[in-house]
């Protein structure tokens, strides 16, 4: 214990920095700093909860109440703070689940403590752990692996490096929260909270600048080095939006912003499950496919799902599409320049046959 109450310092200066760093960032989701502001301010909470509970456990049966309150509030908070911070990392999707499970928990835990089957406090001013104590732990298990959950789900955003580290994370995070529990006198669950939460807070900073703010495709320097790494086989695809400057002048910039979101979530849904999609330009889109036999289907299909999605609207939104196979003997060079020198044909035919209407009227 003498150990633990040396990190605490550390802990709190930590948490001060990490609460600083959050407030003042202007780079990752609001839903994603409100999460950290709350999840670091709970545990500075919880930890002194803790410490109250070591420093008084024994003391004058004075303090037998703030003893008891330092205790329920950790029971209470810790499980409940694990299944807000995953929620929030899912961007509050699943949060109707959540909050049915955090009021279940919240019922169960009163209920055991009011009957003294999670904990009581002796006439003595003595700590004591029940016999049902082991309800509280299961609820904690069950919050961190719905944690791991989000994360995952998080991670599929990414590359493969970020589900290895979600994997990696999570382990480190099992075993350090485990040793409390099976050891009661090391003192480690808040430390590798904290400390968790830091490599949190740098895991959703490098997932964030991945990706493009408006939008939520990946972002123009993701491809940039994305590009430089394909291989045989793959495909690139570059599209841009046709008269985009005609739709911000016409209809207003906020339209021109709605326009790339709705034809970013388009690209997605057709092409996530075959490659990663990119805003690499103001109204331009790229996807790098990887092996794929049915790149035909999937382009008609896009084109299809797109002209649904802009029918009832002021402006029929079309697209102009160019894409190039890395061969043998390619370089990504190459294949970048033939599907960027592909889309400008499509580009420039669609201009020819528009102007050649428009003369023949």
């Amino acid at each position: 214990m003498t150990q633990y109450l040396y990190t605490i310092p550390i802990i709190f200066i930590t948490i001060l920095c990490m609460l600083f760093l959050t407030a003042t960032n202007e780079y990752i989701l609001k839903v994603h700093k409100k999460a950290f502001l709350v999840a670091f301010l709970g545990e500075f909470f919880i930890i002194v909860c803790e410490l109250l509970s070591i420093f008084l456990n024994g003391s004058s049966p004075e303090f037998k109440i703030i003893h008891f309150l330092s205790n329920y509030f950790g029971f209470i908070l810790t499980p409940i703070l694990m299944v807000f911070f995953a929620t929030a990392i899912g961007r509050f999707h699943r949060f109707k689940g959540a909050a049915i499970g955090i009021a279940i928990y919240f019922v169960i835990c009163n209920v055991l403590i009011a009957t003294k089957q999670l904990f009581y406090i002796d006439a003595q001013n003595v700590y004591h752990r029940e016999n049902l104590f082991y309800i509280y732990i299961v609820s904690y298990f069950i919050a961190v692996i719905y944690l791991f959950y989000e994360t995952f789900r998080f991670s599929l955003k990414g590359f493969l490096q970020h589900k290895i580290f979600t994997y990696l994370l999570s382990m480190c995070f099992l075993v350090s929260i485990s040793i409390q529990v099976f050891i009661p006198e090391i003192y480690m669950t808040r430390i590798a909270v904290v400390f968790c939460l830091c490599v949190y807070y740098a895991y959703i900073i490098e997932l964030t600048n991945l990706f493009d703010k408006l939008t939520g495709v990946l972002n123009q320097g993701t491809y940039i080095r994305k590009a430089k790494e394909l291989k045989e086989k793959q495909t690139v695809i570059i599209l841009d939006i046709d008269d985009f400057k005609y739709i911000n002048d016409n209809y207003g910039h906020q339209y021109g912003d709605t326009c790339l979101v709705t034809v970013s979530q388009v690209i997605k849904s057709i092409f996530r499950y075959y490659g990663q999609c990119y805003r690499i330009g103001g109204d331009e889109f790229a996807i790098i496919i990887r092996k794929n036999n049915n790149l035909e289907n999937l382009i008609s299909n896009f084109e299809k799902v797109l002209a649904d999605k802009f029918k009832n609207s002021p402006h029929q939104l079309t697209v102009s599409l160019g894409y190039s196979k890395y061969e043998k003997h390619d370089t990504s060079e190459k294949v970048i320049e033939r599907a960027d020198f592909n889309m400008y044909n499509v580009k420039k035919f669609k201009k020819a046959l528009k102007a050649e209407t428009l003369n023949d009227k």
